[in-house]
């Protein structure tokens, strides 16, 4: 958010807070210095011993020197789940629900220029009336608690933009950007401003607006002038037009900055904001599918918890835009925001890489009376006004996952969505058919034979639960009804080579079907293994782990992208080639390769075991890039090599080889190739790899203790970690004042290794 010298201030309030939890009866805990984000308790891997209760956080806090004049208030970008705001012990306001932002004005309690104590009290017990409303311990995800995203002192002048939520305008509030047209001759965009005197004298002013692309004035418009009386606020529309405009799609995200300025007579600059957005156009039917400007496009996607092993909810900005990487790297083009908002700075990434997004209101199977179901409606309505300048969010679920609602219910809120954002790019969507478009999961066994005239389908979830349980007789309690595990999805690395092929199987078959149905999104369940409630053991169905590890279908997916699309800087594309094998004496003899090539050769110690072409059945005629499959007629141990052809030439290799005794520990920082920015605290894992003397992973090690230190960083939870095929892991925390950091990792058999890192 840009601030020129008269405009909105907004003073980052990360640092310098005091936390303790609040017992129900007795004394409270003691004080402790903590950062931003922050959640009140270290997460358990599975999800037990999860903490409910009240805290509060505590800071001094003063109106800065040369603020703005006008108003001044408390903006927390998400609290778990009731918050009460108090300054000095006085109540200034409270908030019900834990996804989503909120204000409180703190201008009457800091005009003084004093410096006076803000607290913020928080309850993330079970509550019916707040969604998702459903207890804890029945519920397939983990909530967590705390001040887990931003806090800011927003300081406004007089005449100020608006926020859009504290603003609680329909379609309105803030700046409200809308592609009404665009191909590649020419767009046009509405661009909606509210603006509000707080001042005590009425004030003369206009709108000026500038479109920026990549360093390039592309539009430009100033309305005209308006006289605004004190305490009132009005919404100016203004139309942009590009020639030959630079459009927004998942291969080519570009990015637009729009410059908003309220403007004095004579010119002088008295608000501006700056909002990033896309210029595109999308479309949902049956017949046309997803279409993005006019193009049909058919795009795999996965879902995703926005949980971090250790920290829960409380994961900066560097890590959501990892996460976000991650998703594009594994081949995934769309994103399901499963089952709750994502946070801003996962979206800002998803712009930016070309990631398309559901967005999603709080709800998993449940349903409460009257408070709950208009907490639903507003998440509704925030959600939208939050949400509806991100170029990457192409449909809103504004319906309660798996739950049994009432038609007045889904018309209430599918009318909210077109409320909140009118004209012809709202498309709602919902596992009942009251929606623009209809989302449903595979195990429900209707994606080839559903249709409502030229509705559009998307497959919301495969690939687990139908290899997991039938679903006639499953009792959730109990687990009656599970089918054999050696079946299902959900497998841990520690599983071994079986488990993974086995996961990588299912994912191929589920996938091929949807393929062959007439849904026009899919997305596969799902992106990272997760902690819930109602289960002690974390569901281990993720192409990657807790870790953000890669499991075997991880590069399934990535193969399935093809060879020509590369994202650059951005993320890593091209020619891939996968052994999904870790070449043990109990590996497999017919060897899966997972490749985007056209033909691929088997190399065994230097020596070829032939060359082939994709393997096409019925498990795989569907998909872009079939697997591979080569059968070798004996084991020996030594190096696995694959090498994918692509016009009769090699155009990329992958390696694998038989690992000999744990030699040594190798330590790797996992950011992803993104690092946090300076003076912003980042989250991240840090890998203990135990590796033979020639620098091959042992994947079968499961046994070795490795004990890790840090300098400059914080272990958070235990830093004693037994490995997981091959691999120990734990979570650090860096503060933002952090500008290098050191990790120890030791070993009683294998001694020990550093890894340093400067930001």
């Amino acid at each position: 958010m840009k601030t020129g010298a008269t405009g909105l201030r907004a003073y980052p309030l990360r640092g310098d807070w005091r936390f303790r939890r609040l017992a129900a009866a007795g004394a409270p805990g003691s004080w402790v210095a903590v950062e931003l984000p922050h959640t009140p308790f270290v997460a358990d891997l599975d999800g037990r011993g999860h903490w409910f209760g009240l805290c509060e956080y505590s800071r001094m806090v003063r109106l800065p020197a040369g603020a703005p004049t006008g108003r001044c208030a408390l903006h927390l970008g998400a609290a778990m789940h009731t918050a009460t705001v108090a300054v000095d012990g006085v109540e200034c306001g409270r908030h019900e629900g834990g996804y989503l932002p909120f204000e409180t004005d703190l201008t009457g309690a800091l005009r003084d220029g004093a410096e006076h104590t803000l607290t913020v009290r928080l309850d993330n017990r079970d509550n019916p009336d707040i969604p998702p409303g459903k207890p804890w311990a029945e519920l397939d995800f983990n909530w967590y608690g705390g001040l887990y995203r931003d806090a800011v002192l927003r300081c406004y002048p007089p005449l100020h933009i608006t926020d859009p939520l504290a603003a609680d305008e329909v379609a309105g509030g803030g700046v409200f950007v809308r592609t009404l047209a665009a191909d590649g001759e020419l767009a046009r965009l509405l661009v909606r401003t509210q603006v509000r005197n707080a001042g005590l004298l009425a004030q003369e002013y206009q709108i000026a607006l500038e479109l920026w692309h990549a360093g390039e004035l592309v539009a430009r418009q100033t309305g005209p002038r308006a006289v605004l009386a004190p305490a009132a606020a009005q919404h100016t529309e203004l139309e942009l037009v590009l020639e030959r405009p630079r459009l927004w799609s998942p291969s080519s995200p570009a990015l637009h900055d729009l410059h908003v300025t309220v403007l004095a007579p004579g010119g002088t600059m008295l608000d501006e904001r700056v909002v990033r957005c896309g210029v595109r156009r999308i479309g949902f039917s049956r017949s046309g599918g997803f279409t993005i400007n006019g193009r049909r496009l058919r795009l795999r996607g996965t879902n995703r918890h926005q949980e971090y092993p250790r920290a829960g909810y409380a994961l900066p900005a560097a890590g959501q835009r990892r996460d976000a990487r991650l998703i594009k790297e594994a081949g995934f083009d769309y994103v399901r925001c499963s089952h709750y908002p994502p946070a801003p700075e996962f979206l800002d990434a998803c712009d930016e890489l070309g990631l398309v997004v559901m967005d999603a209101i709080p709800g998993w199977q449940f349903i409460g009376g009257e408070k709950f179901r208009a907490g639903c409606e507003r998440n509704a309505r925030e959600l939208v006004r939050r949400d509806r300048n991100h170029a990457s969010v192409v449909l809103w679920e504004l319906s309660l996952n798996e739950t049994a609602m009432d038609g007045t219910f889904m018309a209430r809120m599918h009318a909210i969505g077109h409320e909140e954002m009118p004209g012809d790019q709202m498309f709602t969507c919902g596992w009942l058919d009251r929606f623009d478009v209809f989302i449903h999961s595979r195990q429900h066994g209707q994606i080839h034979t559903w249709r409502n005239g030229d509705k559009a389908l998307v497959v919301a979830e495969y690939g687990d639960w139908e290899f997991y349980a039938a679903n006639e007789g499953f009792d959730q309690a109990t687990g009656a009804g599970v089918l054999p595990r050696e079946q299902n999805s959900r497998k841990r690395r520690a599983d071994g080579e079986r488990g993974l092929r086995r996961q990588a199987e299912n994912f191929r078959i589920a996938l091929n079907d949807t393929l062959a149905c007439p849904a026009v999104l899919d997305g596969q369940w799902a992106m990272f293994d997760y902690a819930r409630g109602y289960d002690p053991v974390r569901a281990a169905c993720g192409v990657s782990d807790l870790f953000r590890l890669p499991k075997f279908s991880w590069h399934f997916y990535r193969s399935q992208r093809d060879a020509t699309e590369d994202g650059g800087v951005a993320w890593t594309g091209g020619p891939v080639v996968f052994i999904a094998s870790h070449w043990t004496p109990d590996s497999a003899r017919c060897v899966r390769v997972f490749a985007n090539c056209e033909e691929v050769e088997l190399r065994l110690n230097g020596k070829s075991l032939g060359r082939v072409r994709p393997l096409v059945d019925d498990t795989t005629r569907h998909l872009p890039h079939p697997p591979f499959e080569l059968e070798v007629p004996e084991f020996r141990p030594g190096t696995l090599e694959a090498v994918g052809y692509i016009g009769g030439k090699a155009a990329a290799e992958y390696r694998v080889a038989t690992p000999g005794a744990a030699a040594a520990l190798r330590v790797v920082v996992a950011d992803g190739g993104v690092t946090s920015r300076a003076g912003e605290p980042d989250v991240l894992c840090v890998h203990a790899s135990i590796v033979d003397a020639a620098g091959n992973l042992c994947v079968t090690d499961n046994a070795t203790l490795v004990r890790f230190t840090a300098e400059g960083a914080e272990i958070v939870g235990s830093a004693e970690i037994l490995a997981e095929a091959g691999v120990a892991t734990v979570v650090v925390r860096i503060p933002a004042a952090s500008t290098s950091y050191t990790i120890r990792v030791q070993s009683a058999a294998l001694g020990e290794a550093t890894g340093r890192v400067t930001r």
